[in-house]
């Protein structure tokens, strides 16, 4: 939780622009919550709320993927005027895979689109190559950025191995505040 802090920092004191940020943290069906929300706010509040989170009851696949796209576009006030609109989705399990779950995401997504809201996909250890091609179209359905770990990262367990060519080797938050200022630039 204390790269994203770093990372909204530095994005907040290194931009001329007014930056609001939000969290959606998201688990699964039976666990201790299912989603927690910190609405548009400013960059502190954000770090606030992220800062009260922890990591904890994972390992377990899959994950409320769904829920957590259909509550980013439900509770958090989008700005439709913004210059940029940026969803950044850290994941390391899949989405459910049922009927019902996969025409949820399919909708979800073509929301995000039609709202010109970027996907930017975080593909950590635990994800697959079936997991890698569904945030490989979330990036590309909404015109986002796929981005992933390497075991080069130090992060959590093993990283699949990502399907793509050659790739340049980023620590994860200067990856993301690269990202971010090109997009908002």
């Amino acid at each position: 939780m204390s790269d994203l802090v770093d990372i909204i920092g530095k994005v907040g004191n290194g931009s001329s622009r007014n930056i609001r940020t939000a969290a959606l943290m998201y688990r699964d069906e039976g666990d201790d919550y299912v989603t927690r929300v910190s609405n548009f706010a400013d960059v502190k509040s954000t770090s606030n709320f992220i800062s009260e989170q922890n990591a904890a009851g994972g390992g377990d696949y899959p994950e409320a993927v769904h829920t957590a796209l259909e509550k980013a576009l439900q509770s958090l006030s989008w700005n439709a005027d913004a210059h940029t609109r940026l969803a950044f989705m850290l994941l390391d399990a899949p989405a459910h895979h049922n009927d019902e779950v996969i025409a949820s995401l399919h909708k979800q997504i073509a929301s995000f689109a039609k709202a010109g809201i970027r996907i930017i996909p975080v593909a950590a250890s635990g994800v697959d190559k079936a997991t890698e091609f569904m945030l490989r179209y979330f990036a590309i359905a909404t015109d986002g950025t796929y981005t992933f770990l390497t075991n080069h990262s130090g992060i959590g367990g093993d990283h699949i191995v990502p399907t793509i060519g050659d790739y340049k080797v980023e620590q994860l938050n200067e990856l993301i505040v690269r990202l971010i200022t090109e997009f908002i630039e």
